[in-house]
């Protein structure tokens, strides 16, 4: 069995002894596009061509995806340095990415149903990506039951399928050099311990909403009240977006480098077993 307790302490010994090699790779691949991402996407409604903030963001989040399996094999091999990591990271990149797009593409074709029902109901589409809920009123009560109904069973599934698979899911791929098939090995990999996953990574979810939250609206409300420059490109949105920045970059080294950690003492149990 994986303790949990175990896997933390050997997460945090890894950040603090290896802290000089993990920085830079977290500040250029993490903090500087997290960053961007939260200027341009508070500054949407500046006047900014919603494509431009989409193509900043997908830009932004490629980026740190390498950033992430940069950081995943320093974990995985810390005695191995940061050049091999960076190496590593680069090697596996396509991998990591067409498991990430098989995955979500999967998740939006079991998506599909609810997309016909609405358009099927003559529901505007594009008014509820809007955030226009009057465009439901002509959903009758059927056809609004079965969104309802499978919308949650498509959260749950959504769920399962982030526990299961997607936190092991860069450390198979770094270590094993698997790409669709590191989907598999990560589900595999989970039986036994999906719960614990479940509570850790709920438990990093809530302290980064929570500060995420603190960043946005109490430090950038008190910057507001007293520098009173709320423009989109202003002091007080570079700021928030700067804090937003250090936020992410401190989740995404916590989480890429306890879920390596996870996967070392997984494939360590499963080795053990299998030779008993």
């Amino acid at each position: 069995m994986v303790n949990m307790g175990n896997v933390w302490d050997r997460t945090t010994e890894f950040l603090s002894d290896n802290a000089a090699a993990l920085w830079p790779i977290a500040a250029l691949a993490v903090f500087v596009p997290q960053s961007v991402a939260a200027l341009i996407g508070g500054a949407a409604n500046g006047g900014i061509a919603p494509i431009v903030v989409a193509a900043t963001a997908l830009v932004c989040a490629l980026v740190s995806i390498w950033g992430q399996l940069a950081i995943t094999a320093l974990a995985i091999d810390p005695e191995a340095g940061r050049d091999r990591a960076i190496a590593a990271a680069s090697a596996n990149y396509l991998r990591a990415i067409l498991a990430m797009l098989v995955l979500l593409v999967g998740l939006a074709l079991l998506s599909l149903p609810i997309g016909a029902t609405l358009a099927a109901s003559g529901i505007d589409i594009g008014a509820l990506r809007r955030g226009d809920q009057a465009a439901l009123s002509s959903l009758s009560g059927g056809a609004a039951a079965f969104v309802a109904i499978y919308a949650i069973a498509l959260a749950v599934v959504a769920l399962i399928v982030t526990v299961r698979v997607t936190l092991l899911l860069y450390p198979v791929v770094v270590a094993e050099k698997l790409g669709v098939g590191a989907l598999r090995r990560a589900f595999m990999l989970s039986n036994g311990m999906a719960w614990k996953m479940f509570g850790v990574w709920l438990l990093f979810v809530i302290v980064y909403l929570v500060a995420s939250a603190a960043v946005k609206s109490a430090i950038g409300g008190v910057l507001g009240l007293f520098l009173g420059n709320t423009q989109p490109f202003g002091l007080v949105a570079i700021v928030v977006a700067l804090l937003s920045g250090l936020v992410t970059m401190a989740y995404v080294l916590v989480t890429a480098s306890f879920f390596a950690k996870l996967y070392r003492a997984a494939t360590k149990a499963r080795d053990g077993a299998a030779k008993a």
